[in-house]
């Protein structure tokens, strides 16, 4: 029996509290981010990933609406449908 495959992603944006940003908290489509490498996407179903993360990030939500973020650097950390973000200056 084929296992249904997950649909959206939960995801956790958290901001230094220095900086005084709200972060968000909900459920995704997907993610954009930028590493040194480039430009890449997190997608429902991702395998396990971690990367230093850098200038921009966006969140699709799943009302076709986007949340964009611009900061310096920060770590993306992804594990079985969640995903947790933490922002720097």
């Amino acid at each position: 029996m084929k296992e249904k495959l997950a649909e959206q992603l939960f995801v956790a944006v958290f901001w230094s509290p220095s900086i005084g940003e709200v972060g968000f908290r909900g459920e995704a489509a997907a993610i954009t981010a930028e590493n040194k490498v480039g430009k890449f996407d997190i997608l429902p179903e991702h395998t396990n990933f971690i990367s230093l993360i850098s200038n921009k990030l966006t969140v699709h939500k799943l009302d076709k609406q986007e949340i964009n973020y611009t900061f310096k650097r920060g770590v993306l950390e992804v594990s079985e449908n969640l995903v947790r973000i933490f922002l720097g200056f």
